[in-house]
């Protein structure tokens, strides 16, 4: 199975709102909805730009010392 990572998304209480709203009208989850944003936004830039290669991309961890 695939690891999943995970990440912290600041936003506006007022923006978080109406994204519920729209995810439960969508997928009836936040994280579905969010997926599906996400992997439709590189889906347009790989058309565009071509194909990402992940191999020396590097996932920055957050400094647990803080």
């Amino acid at each position: 199975m695939k690891s999943k990572e995970e990440f912290t998304v600041r936003i506006d209480g007022e923006l978080y709102k109406k994204l519920l709203y729209v995810a439960g009208e969508d997928t009836g989850n936040l994280n579905n909805h969010m997926l599906r944003m996400i992997r439709s936004n590189v889906q347009y830039f790989e058309k565009v730009h071509g194909k990402i290669n992940t191999q020396n991309i590097t996932i920055p961890r957050e400094d647990t010392n803080e």
